[in-house]
Order: C-alpha cells, then structure tokens, then sequence
C-alpha cells in the first residue's frame, strides 16, 4: 500500500485585521466542507486509515517490536542501539518518561483518529450500501485492532468513538478493559458481517471476514473465553481460500507477499524510491557483509535476537533458518556472524535498506491452529487437541501436515505439559512477529519465564505499560497504572 498523505480537515482560524484575507476561501485548499462528498473520498478515507499502519517506526513492526519482542526473552539491544530508552525497556527500568512509549500510544491513536473520522463521514456519502457496509467494516476492524493493542499493553484507556473537533474533547478518562473489549468485540461481529470474505487481485491487503474472525479468536483466548475462541477459530479454518503453504520459508518471501496463510497483514511497498518498504537497516549486521563495488551494507545490528532464543529450537526445526541467519553472501563472499533476525530480509533490497518488499502478517492460519488448539486444552483436556498443533509442528519440520509423524508429533502429554508446549510453539512459530510479550501475560508466565533467564528488575506491575507522561500532562484526566510513579 502507498503510502499517501491526506490533507484532512484541519482547519486552523487566525484573527486578523485584515478582513480581506479573513473573506478568501480559494477552492485549491481542501477542508471539511469540500471533502467526504463522493465514494472516491470515502475510499481516501479507508487508505488514510490503513496507512498508518504502515508507519513501521511507530506501530509495525518496530513501534510494537520494542515492547513485544524486546521485552521478552526473544531479543535484545544490539550494538546499534544507542538510545537509553529502549535499553530500559529491555532492562524492565522504564517509567513514565519513555521515548518510545511517547511514540508508540499516540500512533496508536493517531490511527483510531483516522479510523472515527471514516465512520462518522462516510455514512452520509451517497453511494453503494454493500461498498459502504465493507469500507465501515474496514475502519471498524483496524480501529479493533488497535484498541486490542492497546488494552493489552495500558489496561484502561480512553475509548474515543468518535471524530475529535474540539480542544474540548481532549480530556477523556481512561475506560475500563471490560468496556474496551466490549467495543472490540462489537466491530470485530460487523467485521464478520459485512467485510468480503476473500480479497481479489485488485483488492489485496485489505482486511476480509478471516481477519474478524481470526482477531475475535485471539480476543476470546486473551479473555479467556475458550468456548468462543474455540469457535471463532474452527470458524477460520473452515473457511475457502486459507491454510498452510507446504513450506514456513515461503510464507516471508518477497515473490509471495499474498499467500494463502495470511489473515492479515501490513502493507509495504518497496523498490518505488519512497522509502516506503519494509525498513532493514536496523535487524542487519554492522558493518560486516561486503557489497560487490566496495564497502559494506549499512546495517545497524540494533534489533537482534538473543542467542538462547536461538539456540532454544530443536533440531530438524526448519523454522530456525527462516526466523534468523548467520551468514549471507551479497555478492562479495560468504561472512558469518551471530544471529540476526531474518524473516523479513529482502535479498533485492541490500543496497536501498528502506525499500524492502515483504508485508508485515499480523494474523496467520497457523495462529489459528494453536489458538483453536490452546482451546480445546482449556476446555477438555489434550485428547482432541493435539492435532491442530502437530500440523503446525509437521510443516516446521518439512511433513506432510496431514500425515501423523512419531518423530514431529506431540503425545501423552496432560493438560500443564501441553499448555506449556503450546507457549513454546507459539514463540518458534511467531519469533519477531510481536507477539511474545502478550503470549507470556496471557498465560501468566512473563514473571516466571524473565526471572528464570535473569531479568531481576522484573515486578508484577510490569504486566502492563505505564501511561505515557506526556499524554498526562495533556489529557488531565488520565490517571497511572499501579506501581509507576504518579
């Protein structure tokens, strides 16, 4: 998805003297009154909500990266970081006053923003009902997800439904989870109804009745609601269109960017000379891999795996080879080095860091697999739960996924052993994809699993983030989470 800038709506009144100028109104400058009239603006409006989702710097994937996967046991701070704010992060000695949260919450919420001001406009446009019922769906759906971002990360949060347009409005209290849920929930059921259950060729990247659904999966599991995350997911993998790839390596190609297994994902577009791809520069190696003409490729090693993580997969797993590398030739010979993240490496981008061509996947069938699995666990036992798990399993060691395999397969596990190699399968399947953190306080293992590899900052209050304090001293009316100075 291009990235596009949509001169939306802000409309600053100076007084003035001169009542000459106060009196111009040149139809070149775009405002409220001239825009939301046609569907052309109403699918400028969808774009402009999808489109900062693909500001990767503040949500996906780094904005997210540095509170879900550097957080955890998965990654660390690399010699290219630089920035004591995120070092804390790793480190679990943040506060408050935190670079990276300030940059974090507000584009979470700058997106939302984008999102209200679509579904108050676009009703009033005249056009076609299923398109407006889809494009409304669209909004509802990102507006969900970020919500469920943020209510896993801050607890209670300001529930903003509607388009902001006065200063007025701008102290909002914090709403209980329960509430925020529940508004998830809702868009997440219109989602279903009205989003197209497949997306076309001319249609790509755009949220359908899989990523609903899927996401409601997740939610129900979060709130531990297993009957229904149970079903929602049953409901993914029965629908047209969607499953495995044969092969966990395929899935992050740049050549296969649409594929069969992606329920949802950001766009990027690289190779355009915008610097609008998937940016590279900070997961690769420094100074090490050598380039054809001379010099070296400008990565910075910042965002790195740590090793454990690496180490951590067993053998035969194929999916170790495709989360990181070790080695790469750009042109100029083989050079080893420790591990990096790999999945979304663009080879074709080596020399423009910034234009990398892979998507970002929020939500994949194999989430479905374990989530629908992870249920049946909660709920009855192992017995029928196995299976939708050693699919995952079969295709990370090369099987057939359908064909039961003594060697890959989970057995005559009880119910804690199979809940504990679900957590493990989640990270192997998931590994810089922003999800560990939120796997670990899901299943209350955040403490027990960072404590037991040596983080002894870690405290409880730290299961969730701290209200920035910038937005505190905007907003009034927000209060702070328990154990973060007031």
């Amino acid at each position: 998805m291009k990235k596009i800038i949509y001169p939306l709506l802000l409309v600053t009144i100076m007084l003035s003297s001169c009542k000459k100028f106060l009196e111009e109104n040149p139809s070149s400058i775009m405002v409220e009154g001239n825009f939301y009239k046609t569907e052309a603006d109403a699918d400028a409006a969808i774009t402009a909500t999808y489109d900062i989702l693909n500001n990767q710097w503040d949500i996906y994937y780094r904005g997210l990266y540095l509170v879900a996967e550097l957080t955890t046991d998965n990654a660390e701070c690399g010699v290219g970081v630089a920035n004591a704010n995120i070092f804390a992060l790793h480190d679990y000695t943040f506060g408050p006053v935190n670079d990276r949260l300030y940059t974090l919450y507000p584009a979470l919420y700058k997106c939302i923003a984008n999102a209200n001001t679509a579904l108050d406009k676009i009703p009033a446009i005249q056009f076609n009902e299923t398109k407006k019922n889809r494009l409304l769906a669209e909004a509802k759906f990102v507006r969900a997800l970020l919500y469920f971002n943020l209510v896993r990360l801050f607890g209670d949060v300001p529930l903003v439904l509607h388009q902001t347009t006065s200063l007025n409005n701008i102290n909002t209290p914090r709403s209980p989870v329960a509430d925020v849920y529940k508004q998830i929930i809702s868009d997440l059921e219109f989602g279903e109804q009205y989003l197209d259950l497949n997306n076309s060729n001319a249609n790509q990247g755009r949220a359908t009745k899989a990523s609903a659904s899927g996401l409601l999966a997740k939610v129900y599991l979060t709130l531990k609601d297993y009957t229904k995350a149970r079903d929602k997911a049953k409901a993914v993998l029965d629908m047209s269109g969607y499953g495995l790839l044969d092969s966990y390596f395929d899935v992050f190609t740049p050549e296969n960017r649409f594929n069969k297994e992606v329920l949802f994902s950001v766009q990027n577009k690289g190779n355009t000379g915008s610097g609008n791809g998937f940016g590279m520069a900070l997961y690769i190696p420094r100074n090490t891999i050598p380039l054809p003409g001379g010099g070296m490729v400008g990565g910075n090693s910042a965002d790195v795996p740590t090793q454990e993580f690496y180490n951590s997969f067993k053998p035969g797993d194929l999916r170790r080879d495709r989360t990181f590398f070790t080695s790469f030739d750009a042109g100029a010979g083989p050079v080893t080095f420790k591990p990096h993240w790999y999945k979304y490496f663009d080879p074709k981008a080596i020399n423009t860091l910034g234009e990398g061509t892979l998507n970002y996947h929020v939500l994949r069938y194999s989430d479905m697999l374990l989530t629908y699995g992870e249920a049946i666990n909660e709920l009855d036992g192992p017995a029928n739960a196995l299976e939708p798990i050693n699919k995952v399993r079969r295709r990370a060691y090369g099987k057939n996924i359908n064909t039961p395999d003594p060697k890959t397969d989970l057995a005559g596990l009880d119910q804690q052993a199979l809940r504990d190699a679900i957590l493990d399968e989640r990270r192997w399947e998931f590994g810089f994809e922003d999800q560990r953190w939120f796997d670990l306080v899901r299943t209350n293992n955040l403490l027990k699993v960072l404590q037991a590899k040596g983080n002894k900052m870690i405290k409880e209050y730290h299961i969730l983030f701290p209200i920035p304090q910038r937005e505190r001293d905007i907003n009034k009316a927000l209060t702070q989470n328990l154990g973060y100075q007031q």
